[in-house]
């Protein structure tokens, strides 16, 4: 885990169960995609990082999608 977080400091953090974060670390599972963003503010990483990890497409989209949305309310 990154910043020194056990799967259960992790876990505790999201809301989650430790098993959950196992089977997302297994690829047995993809957390939603509000956990998506959860996790990579957990872990203080791009979310890109994560979505590149991503199995279903449409995880990955809705990603760049939430991203640009929020690129265009920002402004940027």
């Amino acid at each position: 885990m990154s910043l020194g977080l056990s799967v259960k400091d992790l876990a505790k953090r999201l809301g989650v169960t430790a098993q959950a974060v196992y089977q997302w670390e297994r690829g047995e599972r993809e957390p939603s995609l509000p956990m998506f963003v959860a996790i990579a503010h957990c872990l203080r990483i791009p979310l890109d990082s994560l979505m590149a990890q991503a199995k279903d497409s449409n995880t990955r989209q809705a990603i760049k999608l939430a991203r640009a949305s929020r690129k265009t309310k920002n402004g940027a």
